[in-house]
C-alpha cells in the first residue's frame, strides 16, 4: 500500500505534458511542388522559435518579433510531412503539410483515325502518385518512369470530340488531382491530289495495316495512296471508290491487319473476290495490294508454284512476271482497275511488279481462292 502510495505521488509531482500554446499555420496551406512556404505563427516577443520536422529538431531557428512575437519560416515546399515549432517554454500543434505536385502535359502526334497521338510530359516529383488516363468510360494506367517522364497514349479509334482525364492517385503527403484536354479526331474527305497531314495521316495507318505505297508517308496521294485505299476498301467489303470519307476513316480506327488464310509458312494469297493479294511471311500479312484477276473468272483456283521469272517488259505489257501454272502468271500491268479485267493473270501495279518480282523465289507457293 506505502509503495502504491508512493508511485501515485510521483505521478501527480511530474510535469505535464505541455500545452500547444503557439498559433502555427502554413501558408498557403497546400503549397505546389518547389515554390515558396511560410510556416509561420505568434510567440513570445523577442525569443527563439526551432522548428521540427516529424518530431525531430530540424536545427532551424527564427526569431519572434520583439513587438509582436510573429515569426516565419519561408521554405521550399519539397518535403511533406508534419512540423511544429518550440522555444524554451512553449509548443505549437504540428502543421501537416501536404503538397501538390506538379504535371506538365502537351499533346503530340496527329488527330486521325488509328494514328499515334499521346500526352506527354512530367510528373514532379515522381514519387507524388499514379497516373491514369481517362477517355470516356475506358482508363488506362501510364508508367511513370525515374524523373518523372510519363508517356500517355490516346486513343483515336473513335471519330469525333473525346474529353481526356490524367488523374493523380497521390501518395502520403501529396494532394491528387485530375488534369484535363479535350482533343478532336478528324476525319476529311480526301482523293487523289490531296496534300498535307491528313494524308501522311491516311498513308501511316495504311502503312501499319500492311497496306503498300510506293512513296512511304509522303502527305501526297498519288496514284500508290488511291491504290492502297483501293485494297483497304476490298479487304473490308466497301465501296471500291479510291476515296477517303467518314465511314472509310471510322473502319481505318478500328481495323486490324488481316489474318491470312493459311496461318503458316511463307507465301502467297490471291482472293478473287476481294480482288486482293497477300504476301504472307511465318504466317503474318506482310504486304497487301489490289489487283486484277480474269475478267472472265478463269484465273485458276487452288495451290500452286512459282515455276518461271520473267524480268523486264515483254511484248504483251506484262511487267516483271511470275508463272504459277501454264500462261498464268502474277505480273505488274499498265492497268489495274478495282474489277477482274485481266485475260486470267493476277495484274499488279507497275510500280509494285518489280519488288514484288525480287521479293519471291521459283517454288514459292501461290494459294488462289475464290
Amino acid at each position: 500500500m506505502r509503495r502504491a502510495l508512493i508511485v501515485v505521488l510521483l505521478a501527480l509531482a511530474a510535469p505535464a505534458p505541455a500545452a500547444a500554446t503557439i498559433p502555427f499555420t502554413a501558408q498557403p496551406a497546400t503549397p505546389r511542388y518547389g515554390a515558396n512556404v511560410s510556416l509561420e505563427g505568434t510567440a513570445a516577443p523577442g525569443g527563439s522559435v526551432q522548428l521540427f520536422y516529424n518530431g525531430t529538431a530540424t536545427g532551424v531557428f527564427a526569431n519572434a518579433d520583439a513587438a509582436t512575437g510573429e515569426f516565419a519560416f519561408k521554405l521550399p515546399a519539397t518535403q511533406p510531412g508534419a512540423y511544429h515549432v518550440e522555444t524554451g517554454s512553449d509548443v505549437s500543434d504540428p502543421v501537416d503539410l501536404v503538397l501538390r505536385p506538379i504535371l506538365t502535359r502537351r499533346m503530340a502526334g496527329l488527330r486521325y483515325p488509328g494514328n499515334r497521338l499521346v500526352l506527354k510530359g512530367r510528373l514532379q516529383p515522381a514519387s507524388a502518385g499514379s497516373l491514369t488516363l481517362k477517355v470516356g468510360k475506358r482508363d488506362w494506367h501510364v508508367h511513370v518512369k525515374q524523373g518523372g517522364r510519363y508517356t500517355a497514349v490516346l486513343p483515336t479509334d473513335r471519330l469525333g470530340r473525346h474529353r481526356a482525364r490524367l488523374a493523380i492517385g497521390a501518395h502520403t503527403g501529396y494532394k491528387g488531382f485530375t488534369a484535363r484536354k479535350r482533343y478532336r479526331v478528324h476525319s476529311p474527305n480526301l482523293s487523289t491530289g490531296s496534300r498535307g497531314r491528313a494524308v501522311l495521316a491516311l498513308e501511316r495507318r495504311l502503312s501499319a495495316l500492311r497496306h503498300v505505297l510506293r512513296g512511304g508517308s509522303n502527305r501526297y496521294y498519288a496514284a500508290d495512296t488511291y491504290e492502297a485505299v483501293l485494297a483497304f476498301q476490298k479487304v473490308h467489303g466497301l465501296s471500291r471508290t479510291g476515296r477517303v470519307s467518314r465511314d472509310v476513316w471510322r473502319l481505318l480506327g478500328r481495323a486490324h491487319i488481316p489474318k491470312p488464310r493459311v496461318a503458316k509458312g511463307n507465301h502467297v494469297e490471291i482472293f478473287k473476290t476481294r480482288q486482293v493479294m497477300y504476301e504472307v511471311r511465318k504466317g503474318k500479312v506482310v504486304h497487301i495490294v489490289h489487283v486484277s484477276t480474269g475478267a472472265t473468272g478463269n484465273t485458276p483456283v487452288g495451290k500452286f508454284h512459282v515455276y518461271g521469272k520473267v524480268p523486264g517488259l515483254n511484248s504483251h505489257g506484262m511487267y516483271y512476271s511470275l508463272f504459277f501454272t501454264g500462261a498464268f502468271a502474277i505480273h505488274g500491268y499498265a492497268s489495274v482497275p478495282p474489277y477482274p479485267a485481266s485475260h486470267g493473270c493476277v495484274r499488279t501495279p507497275m510500280w509494285f511488279a518489280l519488288g514484288f518480282y525480287n521479293r519471291w523465289a521459283v517454288d514459292t507457293a501461290v494459294y488462289i481462292f475464290a
